[in-house]
């Protein structure tokens, strides 16, 4: 499945090749994108790193004009090559991708009170599993008990708990009749 991620500053030898590849060239591109005027540089013969098993790697670098004059620059990392991902669908989904992020953040900071959570701390690694365990046990309540369908009512979600825990609990014993 190809990635599509924003390229950050932890990758030294790829910055310097983006930079000696972008800084004082002109855009390739320019487009017009709802009310932002955007600029794009992009090239897909960029070297992977040891770590990297991809054949190439592209990079997308866009400046992108907003009306209030605000200006956003970033770049982002494919697999996609340019001749299957053209430069504005690379720009629209790493735009889409970052705006999902931001929301999300902004949902966790607004809504239940949590900082930005990082990953690579013990705290931000500990509510990831949580969450994964959590989405675990509610797909297991609809997948394994079934409980989208059938003659029951609307249960609380005490009848629910009860009725996981004593499913995890319980073995079934095989019918040998």
């Amino acid at each position: 499945m190809p990635v599509v991620a924003r390229r950050k500053e932890g990758l030294p030898p790829l910055t310097a090749a983006v930079r000696a590849r972008f800084d004082g060239q002109p855009p390739k591109a320019v487009y017009q994108v709802g009310d932002k005027r955007v600029e794009v540089w992009d090239a897909d013969d960029f070297a992977p790193w040891e770590t990297l098993d991809w054949p190439i790697v592209r990079v997308l670098r866009y400046r992108q004009y907003k009306r209030d004059g605000t200006v956003v620059e970033a770049e982002w990392l494919t697999d996609f090559p340019i001749a299957k991902l053209g430069s504005l669908s690379f720009y629209c989904m790493a735009e889409s991708r970052r705006e999902v992020e931001n929301r999300r953040i902004n949902d966790g900071k607004n809504r239940y009170g949590m900082e930005r959570i990082c990953h690579h701390e013990p705290n931000g690694i500990l509510v990831v599993w949580l969450s994964i365990l959590l989405a675990l046990v509610i797909e297991r309540l609809y997948r394994l008990r079934d409980l989208r369908r059938g003659g029951h009512g609307v249960r609380s979600a005490i009848d629910l708990l009860v009725a996981l825990w004593l499913s995890l609990g319980t073995r079934r014993l095989p019918d040998t009749s």
